[in-house]
């Protein structure tokens, strides 16, 4: 069920229609039942974007329009100012200096700030042909899981005592999707286990695990112990931020007190049958690498390996709990085929019999295919279309390939420019196979630093993933990779790694 309401108000560039912009978002943030503070803090960023773009996207006189786009879910409420004006880069925007501006001085970067501090998120989309936009997110409920417990009640989980399967007493269990009176267990007990670091953030906030179970965007199952009615264990199918076609097998914990009862596989088992249900051809999961607990637990289910992501997400980090200088955590992503797939694809020929092992190892009858280098496009596109995401709390950030114009490296290194100097850590590149044109241009992309970090299997698409670490060390030796096709993968990508030549 999608429960997306989304409105769009087509307007001239011009300064008059500003208080038409406001008004009209005005009325939708009420829907959303946001405070007044609340709106008012939200106009104020929509007028500075209105702003800029009436300001500065158009030449004086200009006949040009722009559009305001509202998409409001029971979990956010996301206004998008989108034009075909000038392109913007906001790493050119100078930082707002209050001692400066109290001297008198002209007040650079003021509304830009203003911009940042009046919404939850905001981003800028540079594409191509297709224009720019800004986008503007407040969420609904800004209740966080610690909100809800005392400090002590949010404790990083004690591990309990090894016990042997002859001594372990079966609990008996069920599987059941989410109740509304579970999510603040589930949050809890998501906290207790990942600390901050866990790279959905919606996990940690209970009302919006309620929301998105409601439009579909996660499908959410909890084991339940028989006799008491505790949450034993959580999985869930996630279509968080950018929708893949095939879902996330992830938010999976169990108890420590509940270890070895067969939870994850209930689980697992259960959400299955669910994808299934929906005629869903895939699914993919995250497995960490500083144990080989998870991996284990995805093999089990049937799960392939088939991309190394080096230093994804930060180390597990507890409030109060010193950093020990663990390295960034790497995570092996694997995916597990529900229906027959058969697929053709482009592949660069220096990759090839990985991508193809790749394929083979996933069970995917693929067709590969060596790009023709002599026709860079097909189509007069000279800019290209690439969408950045960045996840600033975990330090990490994702650069999709939509459509390649003659200008993808360049693009691609002002991308990379722009996320260095941000301090972002590693950088995630996802190409289309699909497109024989952006294939062509694999090599101008690791000419830049980007290297091989395996494939992620999708429906309409087929992505091959490239990676950058920005001064992140890595010691290869600490990364448990429990299977001998993670362990073949990962000597490739080591391989590949300019950090480690």
């Amino acid at each position: 069920m999608d429960l997306k309401k989304i409105s769009t108000l087509h307007l001239p560039v011009d300064l008059a229609y500003l208080p038409a912009a406001q008004a009209f978002i005005n009325e939708l943030a009420r829907l959303a039942k946001f405070s007044q503070k609340d709106i008012t803090f939200f106009n104020i960023a929509v007028e500075e974007a209105v702003t800029n773009v009436i300001k500065h996207a158009f030449l004086p006189d200009e006949d040009a329009t722009f559009d305001v786009i509202c998409e409001l879910t029971p979990v956010e409420f996301k206004v998008i100012i989108k034009d075909k004006g000038l392109p913007f880069d906001p790493n050119q925007v100078k930082n707002f200096s209050a001692e400066k501006s109290l001297e008198g001085d002209e007040q650079v970067g003021l509304g830009f700030r203003l911009m940042k501090g009046s919404v939850d998120q905001l981003s800028f989309h540079n594409m191509g042909y297709g224009g720019k936009e800004v986008h503007l997110v407040k969420f609904v409920d800004q209740k966080h899981v610690e909100k809800y417990f005392h400090t002590s009640e949010m404790q990083a989980f004690e591990q309990p005592t090894f016990v042997s399967k002859k001594e372990r007493v079966a609990i008996p269990f069920h599987v059941e999707l989410l109740q509304k009176k579970q999510a603040i267990e589930i949050s809890q007990c998501a906290y207790r286990t990942y600390g901050y670091t866990y790279i959905m953030e919606n996990i940690y906030y209970p009302e919006r695990l309620i929301e998105m179970s409601k439009s579909g965007e996660l499908i959410s199952a909890v084991a339940v112990c028989d006799d008491t009615g505790e949450a034993m264990g959580h999985c869930a199918l996630e279509r968080f931020g950018r929708k893949w076609d095939v879902p996330e097998l992830g938010m999976a914990f169990t108890k420590p007190k509940f270890r070895g009862q067969g939870c994850m596989t209930s689980l697992n088992e259960f959400l299955e049958l669910e994808a299934k249900d929906k005629r869903i051809k895939g699914l993919y999961a995250k497995g960490v690498t500083t144990h080989p607990y998870s991996q284990k637990a995805l093999l089990r289910g049937g799960f392939k390996d088939s991309a190394i992501l080096i230093g994804l997400s930060p180390p597990k980090i507890f409030e109060g709990m010193k950093d020990q200088g663990a390295q960034r955590e790497t995570l092996i992503l694997s995916y597990k085929k529900l229906f027959d797939q058969e697929i053709e694809v482009f592949v660069p020929n220096h990759h090839k019999k990985m991508i193809e092992k790749i394929y083979e190892n996933v069970e995917i009858d693929a067709k590969l295919n060596k790009p023709d280098r002599s026709k860079k496009l097909d189509k007069d596109m000279v800019q290209s279309d690439v969408e950045v995401e960045v996840k600033d709390t975990l330090n990490f950030a994702n650069i999709y390939v939509n459509d390649c114009g003659e200008n993808l490296k360049l693009e691609i290194r002002q991308r990379l420019r722009e996320l260095c100097q941000k301090k972002i850590e590693t950088i995630d590149l996802y190409l289309d196979m699909c497109d024989e044109n952006s294939v062509n241009y694999i090599d101008d992309i690791e000419s830049l630093g980007f290297f091989f970090a395996g494939v992620f299997p999708d429906d309409t698409k087929q992505y091959l993933v490239l990676q950058y670490l920005n001064n992140v060390p890595i010691d290869y030796s600490k990364i448990v990779m429990v299977s001998d096709f993670a362990q073949e993968l990962g000597k490739y990508v080591k391989k590949c790694d300019p950090n480690q030549n």
